[in-house]
């Protein structure tokens, strides 16, 4: 053969299950090996996804509420309005959490899960429209925190029961560590890791 012919691409070689699944032990140990104990978890790419994109939404729920009680402080300067909205987003923890438990037995989770996020996504574009254009009542803002808690309220149990199906069972104790350092105030997470 010349060289100037294009040399002929050799044929595939068969590969037997037994052989794949040694590869693929293979690239899984040496995945582990990468990644620090602490995160072990993130090798699994749908975890790794699902877990990113929800601390990004967490972040976007801190700010949220951050300028949700600060809002209410300019259109009242009053603690005890601060108190109310505080109260109507968190009061719907206490009654529908159990409810959000059994629709998130009975439905698909991933479905529940993009329903409960868009909500609160729009709830928040609510919120800002209504701000934006100065229109906004101090009324509008317990209302939308009321149902933004219930939408959370409905997103957790269903978050919850789905981490266990992304993960394998070697990580799911660093999985669930992960998740609750989401929910932790970053201060006390700092104490915790140092």
């Amino acid at each position: 053969m010349s060289a100037t012919e294009p040399s002929q691409p050799d044929a595939p070689l068969p590969v037997g299950t037994e052989e794949a699944a040694a590869v693929t032990r293979a690239l899984a140990s040496e995945e582990a090996v990468r990644l620090p104990q602490v995160i072990r978890a993130l090798r699994n790419p749908n975890f790794r996804l699902f877990w990113s994109g929800n601390f990004l939404s967490n972040i976007g729920t801190w700010m949220q509420n951050v300028a949700q009680g600060w809002l209410v402080l300019v259109l009242t300067n009053s603690a005890f309005w601060l108190g109310v909205v505080g109260f109507a987003g968190s009061i719907p923890f206490l009654f529908f959490t159990l409810f959000g438990g059994v629709i998130a037995d009975r439905v698909n989770k991933r479905k529940l899960l993009l329903v409960t996020q868009t909500a609160m996504m729009l709830l928040a574009f609510v919120l800002a429209g209504l701000a934006w254009f100065k229109v906004i009542t101090v009324w509008e803002v317990a209302l939308i925190a009321f149902l933004n808690g219930t939408a959370m309220s409905m997103n957790a149990p269903s978050y919850q029961a789905l981490v266990p199906r992304l993960v394998r069972r070697e990580d799911l104790t660093n999985a669930i560590a992960l998740n609750s350092a989401q929910f932790t105030d970053p201060a006390r997470m700092s104490e915790t890791f140092c």
